[in-house]
């Protein structure tokens, strides 16, 4: 258990220093859209999106395989 906190904090200070390194304004557009947002930020926003959207791919896809195991273990 102390091993995966301290994997999450040191993990937290290198996002945190990334972030603080990075704070020059960089001009987004996404489709119609503009905005200037700290580049770090940006980043981190991306990364997050990202894995929000694996993540719910993967429940989704969980989701489909355990109503087929029940379906199977019925029959």
């Amino acid at each position: 258990m102390w091993t995966a906190t301290a994997f999450g904090l040191i993990l937290l200070v290198v996002v945190l220093v990334f972030i603080l390194e990075n704070l020059q304004d960089v001009k987004v557009n996404f489709f119609t859209v503009h905005w200037r947002i700290p580049l770090g930020i940006d980043l981190l926003l991306a990364a997050l999106l990202g894995g929000l959207v694996v993540f719910t791919a993967g429940a989704v896809r969980l989701l489909q395989l355990r109503r087929q195991s029940r379906r199977k273990s019925k029959s």
